[in-house]
């Protein structure tokens, strides 16, 4: 599980620092290499440095007028070594910027913050850390819609009015794969119910990571852990620093271009729970951010477990899928293990 505590305080700071440490390494590199190569660089490099010092030094001592002289042929004489640092450094196929500092993030210049507001670029590493402690990024490598196979469902119909599990999970893997690759509209989302081991996670898995990896912000939680993790520490307690800790993550439930809730039904379902279920997925719903809930129980226990409006909001605006079939997990499992 992963520290969503840590996540919003320490971690992404180091993320940071190491950011800018490798940056900086980078382009100590380059300059050691060019100056090695091309001595005259290092050469003209420490005669503007010894310029610029100078000029400082000078005008401090002279009347303003004499100040602005020494100053100004000193910007001359600089801007005469810059042109031709910069022409030896296109004569052999570089540019001026190859030996300026370079920034993962531009925007903010890999410091997470402008002007006191985080930068669009550390909700990006948010995720990547609460994909990296929850160990999501091994699942995601193993479940995806390259990995999907039909195989394991039947295409034998169960009854006469229902279609066969395997024609049934094709159709939900269209929609998902469509939804996810190529720009579904916005908001669009999914409830994927059936009983355990049929395939809800492993499509809601394949939808994460082919969004992810299209650059989209999407945020994986279980039900309990949103619960008890993140919106009743936040909401319910009164520490400050709990809640600053907590405010990234928080924010990220409601911001988030797809959140996917997994195991709705396995939190502890109170007032301030289903309160709250609402807000998120009304909110969501209202800025056209898009939600996928996975859930082992049928639809009329949703009906009996959440109120009303939570399950009307659901039924509205959500693609209901339900899944059914065998025990796929069980099956791989006594597989794996050669039975």
């Amino acid at each position: 599980m992963a520290d969503f505590y840590t996540i919003g305080k320490t971690d992404i700071s180091d993320i940071y620092s190491r950011i800018r440490i490798r940056n900086e390494r980078e382009l100590f590199d380059r300059r050691r290499k060019l100056y090695t190569e091309y001595p005259e660089l290092g050469t003209l490099d420490r005669e503007i440095t010894v310029t610029n010092t100078g000029v400082l030094r000078k005008i401090i001592t002279l009347s303003p007028d004499a100040a602005e002289k020494v100053r100004t042929e000193g910007l001359e004489h600089v801007k005469e070594l810059r042109q031709r640092f910069n022409h030896i450094l296109q004569e052999h196929g570089y540019t001026p910027d190859t030996l300026t500092l370079t920034y993962d993030c531009p925007i903010c210049k890999d410091e997470g913050f402008i002007n006191g507001q985080r930068c669009t670029c550390y909700q990006k590493h948010m995720m990547e850390l609460l994909y990296r402690q929850s160990g999501l990024s091994d699942v995601l490598a193993l479940e995806n819609f390259s990995t999907f196979s039909f195989d394991y469902y039947s295409d034998r119909a169960e009854n006469e009015d229902t279609p066969s599990p395997r024609k049934v999970v094709e159709e939900y893997h269209r929609k998902a794969k469509d939804f996810a690759t190529t720009g579904s509209p916005e908001g669009m989302s999914f409830l994927f119910y059936g009983s355990t081991g049929v395939g809800k996670t492993f499509l809601s898995n394949c939808i994460a990571k082919e969004m992810m990896d299209r650059g989209n912000s999407v945020l994986y939680l279980t039900a309990n852990e949103l619960c008890s993790e993140i919106l009743q520490p936040y909401l319910m307690y009164t520490s400050f620093e709990q809640k600053e800790q907590l405010k990234p993550v928080y924010d990220l439930i409601y911001n988030a271009q797809l959140l996917v809730l997994d195991d709705l039904g396995t939190e502890l379902t109170n007032s301030f729970t289903l309160s709250q279920l609402f807000e998120i997925i009304n909110r969501r719903m209202i800025k056209n951010l898009s939600t996928i809930i996975s859930t082992n129980l049928t639809l009329q226990q949703l009906r009996e477990r959440y109120r009303e409006r939570i399950v009307s909001r659901i039924a509205e605006h959500y693609e209901i899928c339900h899944f059914y079939g065998g025990d796929i997990r069980s099956r791989k499992k006594k597989e794996s293990l050669g039975q």
